[in-house]
């Protein structure tokens, strides 16, 4: 196995543990840009929200669709 063989084994292994601890958690997490935009969120957040991950992606944070639940949620911008 050359080192470039290593790096990407060593690299899913690293992406299998994340997305173990982040898709086992049952508090709502999401990871966002600097500037708001939403870049993923775990199971739970996307369950409560009923949605899949593509209605919110790439969204900023206050125009993704789980604002609906709350009006608090619109008033949050940067």
């Amino acid at each position: 196995m050359d080192k470039l063989q290593k790096v990407r084994v060593v690299l899913q292994k690293s992406e299998q543990w994340f997305r173990g601890i982040f898709n086992q958690t049952f508090g709502f997490i999401g990871l966002m840009e600097p500037i708001g935009i939403f870049m993923e969120g775990n199971q739970a957040a996307l369950k409560f929200a009923g949605i899949g991950s593509s209605k919110v992606i790439s969204c900023p944070l206050w125009e993704a669709c789980w604002s609906d639940f709350s009006p608090k949620w619109r008033l949050f911008s940067f």
